[in-house]
């Protein structure tokens, strides 16, 4: 769990409230300005304020939606990925920091931080695991669901945009510290993680060399064997700062810091099960998880306005994050243990992977005369991600004896997985608005993006020599027969890995690998036009081009794929002020989506329940938007509004379980069309009011309709190469990941008293059933069953500087089901329970 920390940073503003474009999302304060004879007062307010979020919202002439900081603060929302879905028509997909938006999971988003595109932190992914970012370093988090040409036009759920703390106001200096359980993790006796890395995480794991593999054979320097962590508690440590400098008579020079540590045990046990058509299990375990997450993240932000015409930006941010799960499961795998009476098989799954995200930004806004200005951003990322040393281990038990051996000749049961992804990532882009007069302003610039990745794994697969009986092993340590010993003997084992045998085979020690060169080029133009007091009208359009060339070679085959895209997409938003507290609202635009690169790299990742490889003939899908919205703003700070939208996408993608006998899946475009239908509701309000007291409520809903064709024979036709084939079980399904319905519910009272105030905030959130994959023939999809979570905050702000929070985080302790929907009945092929997260935080600021 990740502990509040609890902000207590005022600024004051001077005059009367103007606030400058919603379009402008970078920039550093609202500024406000009033003329007194002559004299000019300037103040700032801070930007992730609900009521300044709001009243941007109305003024905008895009359609906007913002989640702010002061908001998530209240709500106890530690990481960025929490917060996104405290937004309309947001969810997070379980088990990772992964949102789907209006229905449309990961490939369909894209993520930004302060208008530049950042890359993911995780090669399964096209996007940045949003739990990684700490809501302490950010003014607020934008949702741009509806498209405009600035945006790059690879996205058909959402764009989320991450926009970094700017410090405004009088100097401080804060600390943060915060504890917390997981009762799951606290309640265990014994809780156990893999033998190698440390308590913070820094300590990194190498594969052996080759050199090292070719004399020794056996070269690995960490432990086959589990080890007991004591005092399961979470901790956390963190610190920021702001101060400004003056430099001449006009220039300012805003610095803002944060620097957090944190860590989280969490503990899960339950149902780990494949099956086949008619319900027989392909693997039918119990499993416990034992989980130990570590997050190191420093940012420093630059903000030097030079004059009021002239404003320069830097970004450096630093993330550093590790993720340890040791899995221990019995039970029966199929071709393992099939005398199920008298054998068991034992499973341990050790993984751990670490990630090293730098991101660096410059930005710059120049007014250069009055009818125009001048925007430019330039970015360059820097990914290191690895999962070192993932340890597997089978063994099967004999009931009648209690002895323990391996199956022999199955060299996969038994493995070490080193990989390792490295990216560069350059961004930038450039534009410009020149106002032609007081109703028409022009907009024209141009994106670019190169990236390039190299990814690279290999498989140390352990083949068992010796018939069982005559050896028996230990579950508690099987490093005591996998050893640099018996290896050397040449009796117990040899190593293998998908290359050959090692010492033998010249190729043996070659890793799999896939590498891609991504190019980018937009070039947009936008047209704003105000027919009189209440029309607003932006007309646009934006050329992109894709490049991608991927080289790859793997145990499943190798060769290299290149992609050529061109994209015209045309933008219409159109906003109606009804009066001052009512707007209408109509968007329609044109977007694509491309595949992730681990769904066309033709790559086998195995985990304990699934099997997934890609798809080199996958296609980009296209989409076609329509979106109508009305908007009241009963008063300040308050918002009800309503949308409904719809998608046609040509071309769809889709996760499938395809026609195999080991649950494998893949991608593929399904068929020629889908479309989703919802309607959001949004309502932000003061319930009741009594002097310094407030009770208050911010709730959402999204209902969600969607369909897609189902084309066994398209597939077929489509995927010459990757010979991907599916039995699809009808004609027409639901979309892959989204859910019917969709709510987020709190309610939350403000007492303030001698400029101490008080939060008690309780929040609610649904996630209707949705598609995890599509299955095939009377192979039921894979769905995951609703879930239901309440948390509860509450927070102490003091006038002496000190903050205090208490917090609790899935009360309910709801189990996470999935099923596979089999014509003969639903099979519950996952179920657990994550544990309810209770802590306390301390702030104090100098």
């Amino acid at each position: 769990m990740k502990i509040t920390k609890l902000s207590v940073g005022v600024l004051f503003l001077l005059g009367t409230a103007q606030t400058l474009s919603g379009q402008q999302a970078a920039q550093d304060t609202l500024r406000t300005e009033k003329q007194i004879e002559g004299v000019v007062l300037r103040g700032s307010v801070k930007k992730g304020a609900e009521s300044n979020l709001i009243s941007l919202q109305r003024k905008s002439a895009e359609v906007i939606e913002r989640v702010g900081a002061v908001q998530l603060e209240k709500q106890g929302v530690g990481d960025v990925s929490v917060a996104v879905t405290k937004a309309t028509g947001a969810q997070k997909q379980e088990g990772s920091g992964q949102v789907f938006i209006r229905g449309l999971g990961d490939r369909s988003n894209s993520t930004s931080m302060n208008g530049l595109p950042i890359p993911s932190n995780d090669p399964a992914y096209k996007n940045i695991d949003l739990g990684i970012v700490k809501t302490d370093m950010i003014d607020f988090v934008g949702l741009e669901k509806v498209y405009n040409p600035r945006l790059w036009g690879d996205m058909a759920g959402a764009n989320v945009d991450i926009v970094s703390k700017v410090y405004t106001g009088k100097p401080y200096f804060k600390v943060n510290l915060g504890s917390s359980v997981n009762f799951n993790a606290f309640s265990k006796p014994n809780f156990y993680l893999q033998n190698g890395p440390d308590y913070l995480g820094f300590k990194q794991i190498s594969k052996p060399k080759n050199a090292k593999i070719a004399q020794f054979g056996y070269a690995f320097n960490t432990g086959w064997q589990n080890e007991e962590t004591y005092n399961p508690i979470n901790s956390s440590l963190g610190v920021d700062f702001g101060k400004s400098f003056r430099i001449g008579e006009e220039g300012k020079l805003s610095v803002f810091g944060f620097g957090n540590f944190d860590n989280d045990f969490n503990f899960r046990e339950g149902i780990i099960r494949s099956v086949d058509n008619s319900g027989a299990p392909l693997k039918d375990l119990w499993g416990q998880e034992f989980t130990y997450d570590t997050n190191t993240t420093g940012l420093l932000n630059l903000n030097y306005r030079i004059n009021s015409d002239h404003t320069v930006k830097a970004t450096t941010n630093y993330i550093h994050t590790t993720e340890q799960k040791l899995g221990l499961y019995e039970g029966y795998i199929r071709d393992t243990n099939e005398d199920r009476t008298n054998e068991t098989a034992h499973m341990r799954r050790a993984t751990y992977k670490t990630n090293d995200l730098w991101i660096n930004q410059i930005v710059g806004e120049h007014r250069i005369t009055d009818p125009l200005k001048l925007y430019w951003n330039l970015g360059y990322n820097r990914l290191d991600s690895r999962r070192p040393d993932r340890q597997q281990n089978i063994s099967v038990e004999n009931l009648n004896t209690g002895l323990h051996h391996f199956i022999a000749g199955n060299a996969g049961a038994n493995h070490r997985y080193f990989d390792q992804l490295l990216e560069n990532d350059y961004a930038a882009n450039i534009y410009a608005d020149y106002q032609l007069s007081d109703k028409i302003k022009i907009t024209a610039g141009y994106r670019g993006r190169l990236k390039d990745s190299d990814f690279r794994a290999t498989q140390y697969n352990f083949r068992v020599k010796l018939a069982p009986g005559n050896y028996y092993v230990t579950p508690e340590d099987y490093g005591a027969f996998f050893n640099y010993e018996n290896y050397q003997s040449g009796a117990f084992f040899d190593i293998r890995t998908f290359r050959g045998i090692v010492g033998a085979d010249e190729m043996a020690l070659v890793p799999q690998y896939y590498q891609s060169e991504v190019m980018n080029h937009g070039a947009f133009a936008n047209a704003e036009f105000k027919a009189g007091e209440k029309l607003t009208a932006q007309l646009g359009v934006s050329y992109e081009n894709l490049q991608q060339s991927i080289l790859y070679n793997t145990s499943i085959q190798e060769g290299d794929v290149d992609k050529d895209y061109s994209k015209i997409l045309p933008a219409l938003n159109l906003k109606y002020s009804l009066n001052d507290l009512h707007n209408l609202r109509l968007s329609a635009s044109k977007t694509y989506t491309t595949p992730l690169l681990l769904e066309i790299a033709p790559f086998e990742y195995e985990d304990i329940d699934e099997l997934s490889f890609g798809n080199t003939d996958l296609n980009p899908a296209d989409n076609y938007n329509l979106d109508l919205k009305w908007e009241w703003f009963p008063k300040r700070g308050e918002l009800i509004s309503a949308t409904v939208f719809g998608k046609y996408i040509s071309n769809p993608i889709s996760r499938v379980t395809v026609n195999s006998s080991s649950n494998s899946v893949s991608f593929v475009n399904t068929g020629d069309s889908g479309m989703i239908f919802g309607v959001e509701a949004e309502l932000r309000k003061d319930l009741y009011t009594n002097g310094n007291s407030r009770f208050y409520t911010f709730m959402n809903a999204t209902y969600l309709n969607t369909e897609q064709e189902l084309d066994s024979e398209k597939v077929d036709r489509e995927n010459p190469n990757s010979k991907v084939a599916v039995s699809f079980i009808s004609s027409q399904d639901r979309m892959q990941g989204a859910s019917g319905f969709l709510a987020n519910l709190n309610l939350g009272w403000e007492q303030k008293w001698n400029r101490n105030t008080m939060d008690v905030v309780l929040s609610y959130t649904h996630i209707s059933d949705n598609i995890y994959a599509l299955g095939y023939e009377s192979k039921g999809n894979l769905v995951d069953k609703a879930v239901n979570f309440l948390d509860a905050t509450v927070r102490f702000s003091l006038n002496n500087g000190l903050g205090i929070s208490a917090s609790a985080k899935n009360l309910l302790n709801t189990s996470f089901t999935r099923v596979q929907a089999n014509a003969n009945g639903d099979v519950i092929v996952r179920e657990y329970k994550k544990g309810i997260d209770a802590g306390i935080g301390f702030s104090y600021q100098f």
